[in-house]
């Protein structure tokens, strides 16, 4: 990983959430560093919410896509264990409620305008249909990933938890994009961690309602 003055400058600005200065750094560690996978996450992530809405359900799955690349790379770097756990739960915190948050953004855009009696058509059906796919297929490989990449370590399994229960939650509301028995399947992965763990009830219908 870059061990330079960028590097800490967009983690300043991460945690200050200057997101246009993250964004800046981040993209100079990348060019120093085309292995950093804190980089390779972090710039997707800020180049997302730069995007029109016409490209952001690409960007959006692009992100997706980053994930696995990045925490591989965060994996091979120099950096220690304890290091590259605490840049992989950062990104963790950051990416797992974004599903959410993303679909929660595209409905809430088909709901702004009308025109007569008809509100405007932000987002196709199909377009939020591919990105809730992408972001939930997106967290359970992410906690897959963090299962078997520190065989036994507490935290990496604490961490592949957080984003399985979002996957089952998700799963359980918008099941019509759901693999089929996965609910069950990661629940009982999720108890065998967290005895205290209940499986969401299956909603009435797919459910696209403000709480969760």
């Amino acid at each position: 990983m870059a061990d330079s003055n960028y590097l800490k400058l967009a983690r300043e600005a991460r945690s200050e959430n200057n997101t246009e200065d993250a964004k800046l750094y981040y993209g100079k560690v990348r060019e120093e560093d085309p292995e950093s996978g804190e980089a390779k996450f972090f710039y997707a992530f800020y180049t997302l919410y730069e995007s029109t809405n016409g490209e952001l359900p690409k960007k959006f799955i692009n992100l997706c896509s980053s994930l696995s690349t990045a925490i591989k790379l965060i994996k091979k770097s120099s950096e220690t264990k304890e290091e590259q756990l605490k840049t992989i739960e950062d990104i963790v915190d950051i990416f797992v409620p974004e599903t959410w948050s993303f679909n929660r953004y595209m409905n809430n855009k088909n709901h702004e305008d009308k025109v007569g009696d008809s509100y405007i058509t932000v987002f196709e059906a199909s377009e939020i249909a591919e990105v809730s796919r992408a972001g939930m297929k997106a967290l359970k490989d992410l906690g897959d990933q963090l299962e078997n990449l520190y065989a036994g370590d507490p935290k990496c399994k604490q961490l592949a938890v957080v984003a399985w229960k979002e996957y089952v939650s998700l799963s359980q509301k918008w099941y019509a994009w759901a693999v089929k028995g996965d609910a069950e399947i990661y629940g009982e992965k999720i108890k065998n961690v967290d005895p205290s763990y209940e499986i969401p009830k299956k909603a009435g219908c797919i459910s696209f309602a403000n709480k969760k």
